[in-house]
């Protein structure tokens, strides 16, 4: 149970009542959007957010108090900032919820509250040092926007979609149905969290476009027409975009401009995110054009039939229960950009047979070579810390000596990652990896020197962030006392331990952490050598032993800790210059984790290649002139980990000319789903660059993946499941035609 608040409401009688009065005066809001309000030691909810809040977090409403008197009263629940920023990550990038901060720029008595800042699912912006300033980014963070159009009497989609994450713009263009066929499986490729439409409710194509986002769980933010006009685009792109070298420095030389229609999208997405406004913005984007015909096709419905995404939570793996989706499956990754890459790569299967033949070229090394396989998985790539968000907040310039501390030690253990990687001659793999991690780590040598010459290293292993003495005076004066204090501080250790009878440096240690300081441990064993000493301080005691101080430790490290922050404060001005030169290694560092992610996804693969109850193999990838579909005892990959089955492997086989179309029959929960669903499954995994759980397949390059299996009625829209089957089935034989020479799709037997 979560430890229940116990702050008070620091408000008097007539503060309250004007309090819920300005409260019952805000503007109606949904029950999707929370509103906080900051009173600077804590944080408060109030109304049905203050029931919401008091059931999540503390699973009971009994925490929340009544403020006011009649007729002006209000539920109010207390958060204090752990609870807060705990709740704040569910809302945002679990429950998909909008939340809205208020400060009071008043007294307590005036109530002068307004909006601080708020998020929603594709908008983080303002809370990214709350989600993620002490964690790693699991995910990307994908918000678009849809502007429709008309060209000779066809309807025109223009998509935007920009990733704050790897701070990019993708633009489309391209012609569509009246379901938005085309639409979706670009919402399924990008896998956004939320999307801008134009406001316009009463519209069809409008209420077509919600349903379509609806049905891919993205968050529909409706926008002003005025907001989608691309009058302004150019002048805020020449200012978000950083340009190649050689390049014109003007994005009206760039193809993806001429997308009139894209480009009233990036307006709007640009002044929702209100990309200008922040600096660290200016000059840090990419924009490209999203090429439909790089990727198979999928909709919704085959994500949803194939099991790709829906993972179990984390708890229940660690308890030992398999994982139910492919992305599950596949996701041994040891980075948190490979982590974001492999969910990406799951919904953009390739339709490049070169591109999927590299991938599969050193999964295939990989799997034969179980030394560097091993090497990679389990010492490299754990060492490697989220580069793509360090990058970003050292282009912002909001870095620390920190984040330079972790990019150095990155890059310094890199030569040996390299040196393993260079004893393989696979062209795949030199091409790949090995040649461009050569010169991106040869880019960073001043970056090393920089930090060997301005950050004390000795310091930063005991995790105090600290400039080289040497930069000041005043700094060497303070540096000489925190070293006069160590020294003393080390002095107590063989005191103490001759007072408890136990060995110094073993038994007990002198630790330091950044949050407490100095302190001392023993293992839970030797707890007991604690018990009646009344001259020992216990700060805390956990699985890895108990922490304490004695009167005379405690002395020492406060002067220590003043000291040290005297330090930090002298130092401020060398940080910001060094910060300064190193955000110009920001491009570097974002390559570098670039490449470093792909080397994840391909080892997991091969991980999971090797590590299956019977080895995944490599498939035979064909051009698709060859219309071949053979899959010889293929597996459900999901299934077959599952405790207490016995999967049956079953053969399937297509051929142009000879057999394009098969019936299942069968009775109730006689396989036949499960059959279908793992010739889809075998097919995505085959195009994204992983092996498959066969013991032999020959595969053609498909155009698409289409499925339609285990409808569920929709009650409020009047759809029994037999009208779902029927709506699902007629959105795949739309897709059928001449230019899919290679589709496979598959429909589970009607009601």
């Amino acid at each position: 149970m979560a430890v229940q608040p116990n702050q008070q409401f620091n408000m008097d009688p007539p503060s309250q009542q004007s309090f819920v009065r300005f409260f019952k005066n805000l503007p109606e809001k949904l029950n999707t959007t929370i509103r906080f309000f900051n009173r600077s030691d804590y944080y408060t909810l109030h109304g049905n957010d203050a029931l919401f809040a008091a059931q999540e977090v503390f699973k009971t409403t009994s925490v929340c108090k009544m403020i006011g008197a009649d007729p002006y009263k209000t539920e109010g629940v207390i958060l204090n900032k752990n609870h807060f920023e705990s709740f704040i990550r569910d809302l945002l990038l679990v429950k998909q919820y909008r939340v809205e901060v208020y400060v009071n720029q008043g007294s307590a008595k005036n109530q002068n509250w307004v909006l601080e800042y708020k998020g929603s699912p594709g908008n983080l912006t303002q809370f990214e040092d709350t989600l993620f300033g002490n964690n790693d980014v699991a995910v990307s963070v994908h918000v678009i926007a849809v502007k429709l159009g008309m060209e000779a009497k066809s309807r025109i989609v223009g998509l935007s979609c920009v990733d704050t994450t790897a701070t990019s713009f993708s633009v489309c263009e391209f012609q569509d149905n009246e379901s938005f066929s085309n639409l979706e499986s670009m919402v399924v490729t990008l896998a956004p969290k939320e999307c801008l439409l134009i406001q316009g409710e009463g519209s069809y194509e409008f209420q077509t476009l919600k349903q379509v986002m609806e049905r891919n769980n993205v968050m529909v933010t409706t926008r002003k027409r005025s907001e989608f006009s691309s009058e302004s685009v150019i002048q805020d792109l020449n200012t978000l975009i950083k340009f190649k070298k050689g390049q014109q420095q003007n994005v009206q030389s760039l193809p993806e401009i001429n997308l009139s229609f894209a480009m009233s999208a990036t307006s709007a997405l640009i002044k929702y995110l209100d990309l200008t406004s922040d600096e660290g913005n200016l000059n840090q984007f990419a924009i490209d054009q999203i090429k439909e015909s790089r990727y198979l096709k999928l909709d919704s419905a085959a994500i949803k039939a194939l099991n790709i995404e829906s993972r179990v939570d984390t708890s229940s793996i660690l308890n030992g229960n398999a994982p139910t989706s492919i992305l599950g499956i596949l996701d041994k990754c040891r980075t948190s950009q490979g982590h974001r890459l492999l969910a990406q790569w799951i919904r953009q299967p390739l339709k490049d047979l070169c591109l999927i033949k590299e991938r599969h070229d050193i999964v295939e090394t990989l799997v034969n070579d179980n030394e560097l396989r091993t090497n990679l998985s389990e010492d490299h790539l754990r060492r490697i810390p989220d580069l793509q968000v360090l990058a970003k907040k050292l282009a912002r310039k909001k870095s620390t000596l920190q984040d330079l501390y972790k990019i150095y030690m990155c890059i310094s253990h890199l030569p040996r990652l390299l040196e393993q990687l260079s004893n393989i001659n696979v062209t795949a793999l030199k091409t790949m990896f090995s040649d461009p991690l050569s010169e991106l780590i040869t880019d960073m040598d001043k970056f090393q020197q920089m930090v060997e010459q301005t950050i004390d290293l000795d310091s930063a292993e005991k995790g105090d962030f600290l400039v080289r003495a040497e930069f000041d005076d005043e700094l060497k004066e303070l540096k000489n006392t925190m070293d006069e204090v160590e020294a003393k501080l080390q002095s107590q250790l063989g005191k103490v331990a001759n007072d408890l009878s136990i060995e110094a440096g073993k038994t007990l240690k002198l630790e330091s952490n950044q949050q407490l300081g100095y302190y001392f441990r023993v293992t839970l064993k030797e707890e007991k050598v604690l018990r009646n000493k009344k001259q020992y301080i216990i700060l805390d005691s956990n699985k890895s032993g108990v922490r304490f101080r004695s009167n005379k430790l405690n002395d020492l490290n406060d002067e220590y800790i003043v000291a040290r922050d005297k330090y930090t404060v002298e130092q401020k001005k060398v940080v910001t210059e060094i910060i300064e030169i190193a955000a110009g290694y920001s491009s570097t560092i974002k390559a570098i984790g670039n490449v470093l992610a792909s080397l994840d996804v391909l080892t997991a693969f091969a991980s999971v290649a090797v590590s299956a109850n019977k080895p995944y193999v490599r498939p035979e990838m064909l051009p698709t002139e060859a219309g071949e579909f053979n899959l010889t005892q293929v597996r459900h990959p999901c299934l077959e980990i599952q405790e207490g089955v016995d999967f049956i492997a079953n053969d399937i086989s297509f051929k142009r000319g000879e057999c394009h179309f098969r019936i299942i029959t069968g009775p109730n929960m006689g396989g036949k789903s499960t059959y279908i669903r793992s010739a889809g499954v075998s097919a995505l995994m085959a195009h994204i660059g992983s092996f498959v759980p066969c013991d032999q397949a020959r595969i053609s390059l498909l155009d698409c993946i289409l499925a339609r299996v285990g409808a569920d009625d929709s009650q409020l829209k009047g759809l029994s499941t037999f009208m779902m089957e029927m709506i699902e089935t007629a959105a795949i034989l739309k897709i059928f035609s001449k230019r899919n020479q290679m589709l496979l799709s598959f429909c589970d037997t009607f009601s």
